[in-house]
């Protein structure tokens, strides 16, 4: 259960417990919720969907789920994303690149990324005209977005010598992975065939981008574990859009 909730304590803004401080062991063993936590957090964007829904103004919705998801997540993948932004596109050294991603302060790239994630997240969010289809979104974007989380910190070295993300590189146990993909494939008992179709997609979505990172900067850190999170909640939104508008919803 402590890492369950460390997992929970680190991803969202909900800490059940009131502990503070853990071990880089229990950082460890909570990476495999990382997909039930998405659940959570999806679970939360149901909740404003149905609330903004009967107002009929589907942009402003896709926009309330988007800052929806920011909020309840605390920005931390967010803000992976940007500061990977602005050292993976430098065009430096690997040694520079990452020297940028621990500057606190945000360059151009990194602005862009987040006004891309923001716009087109919404906007995809926004054109999802069929109900059960968005319901589906709404749980694969952050479940689907962690599972490549997982996949992040399993299968790739950690590029620095210390670090948050080195913890959980670190210490997950054998079978981490294994738990997470079960854990992520969990709600296609309720939507089918289609959210396997996007689990699929999204999991090669996070191969490719981890094996961008890692050409850039031998190895991934934990900003770019929110690159990958959030480029594959995009990803996900943009796929969805394409099917229902290319009537290959059920595919």
């Amino acid at each position: 259960m402590n890492s369950f909730l460390v997992g929970l304590q680190f991803l969202t803004r909900i800490h059940l417990s009131s502990k503070a401080i853990w071990k880089d062991e229990e950082f460890g063993k909570s990476v495999m919720w990382f997909p039930v936590i998405g659940w959570i957090i999806g679970l939360f964007l149901v909740l404003i969907f149905q609330i903004t829904k009967p107002l009929d103004t589907p942009i402003l919705t896709g926009f309330l789920l988007v800052i929806g998801e920011i909020f309840i997540s605390g920005g931390t993948l967010t803000d992976g994303l940007m500061d990977a932004s602005d050292g993976l596109f430098s065009g430096r050294s690997k040694e520079r690149s990452l020297e940028i991603m621990k500057d606190s302060l945000t360059g151009s790239f990194g602005m862009l990324s987040i006004l891309i994630y923001v716009f087109l997240t919404t906007l995809c969010l926004g054109y999802v005209d069929n109900t059960q289809a968005m319901l589906m979104l709404l749980i694969a974007m952050p479940t689907l977005g962690r599972l490549n989380l997982v996949i992040s910190i399993c299968n790739y070295n950690y590029a620095r010598p210390y670090g948050m993300g080195k913890a959980f590189a670190a210490y997950h146990s054998k079978y981490t992975l294994l738990w997470a993909i079960f854990f992520a494939m969990l709600p296609a008992l309720y939507f089918g065939f289609s959210y396997l179709f996007l689990m699929g997609i999204s999991i090669i979505i996070g191969l490719g981008l981890n094996n961008w990172v890692v050409k850039k900067i031998d190895g991934t850190t934990g900003d770019t574990y929110g690159f990958v999170t959030e480029i594959t909640e995009a990803g996900i939104a943009l796929l969805g859009v394409l099917l229902i508008r290319g009537d290959l919803w059920h595919i």
